[in-house]
């Protein structure tokens, strides 16, 4: 492989769409609803074997979610659904989606996060979110011990940046944490922050926290931006 193929590499990150219904007795009771990437690598040709590597793995993600689906959320949703109408009452399909970002696309890295959502009617469900970052010109999937050290002196500048964010929002009255005493918000940030959590972005990382960890489930995953510079000081 040539040193110019290098210089001139890109990956085009398009959304390949999946929608499904499943039915009991006739009626919805789950949704299925997919938005997953499709990557193409160029020059063409000269990537081929990365491009597919990618697309392979997002392919294998998007059939065992929909397995998932079909198999489990479908046993769970079926039965509330006959339920309901024993009862008389109203019945919310259950619903599943996965959505994803582009977090970075350059100098041959390729940085993606997939948000997945589970919804067991009225309101009630899970979300998820899993990252990935690409090497492109070989198609490797790069472990997080790659891009930072995480170790202890790393983490806890880390979190006191994430500290100094949550500190701020209560300040200007946007609360996000389930504890309102800011040591008890530190000790949360401490425990719940994963190498595994985060993707990188033009200035620095992301650093995103499990739903119910340190703010209500209700929020949702939630997220702070980390400057490079607070990590490459550690």
């Amino acid at each position: 492989m040539q040193n110019e193929d290098l210089k001139t590499i890109t990956a085009a990150v398009t959304p390949e769409y999946i929608k499904k219904t499943l039915k009991s007795n006739g009626s919805e009771v789950v949704r299925i609803n997919l938005k997953y990437p499709g990557i193409k690598i160029s020059p063409a040709g000269n990537f081929n074997k990365s491009e597919k590597k990618i697309n392979h793995y997002y392919d294998l993600t998007i059939r065992s979610f929909i397995k998932y689906c079909e198999k489990i959320l479908y046993k769970n949703a079926a039965p509330a659904f006959a339920a309901h109408q024993k009862s008389g009452g109203g019945f919310k399909p259950f619903g599943a989606v996965i959505t994803f970002e582009t977090a970075y696309n350059r100098q041959d890295f390729l940085s993606i996060y997939l948000d997945i959502n589970i919804y067991f009617g009225k309101g009630r469900g899970n979300a998820i979110r899993k990252a990935q970052i690409w090497k492109i010109d070989d198609g490797e999937l790069l472990p997080p011990e790659r891009f930072i050290k995480f170790t202890r002196p790393v983490k806890i500048k880390i979190c006191g940046h994430i500290c100094g964010i949550i500190a701020k929002q209560i300040e200007n009255g946007g609360e996000r944490c389930i504890k309102s005493d800011m040591p008890s918000v530190c000790r949360d940030v401490y425990k719940y922050l994963d190498l595994k959590n985060f993707y990188p972005g033009e200035t620095g990382y992301t650093f995103f926290f499990p739903q119910g960890t340190i703010a209500p489930p209700e929020n949702g995953i939630v997220s702070f931006a980390v400057p490079e510079k607070i990590i490459r000081d550690g």
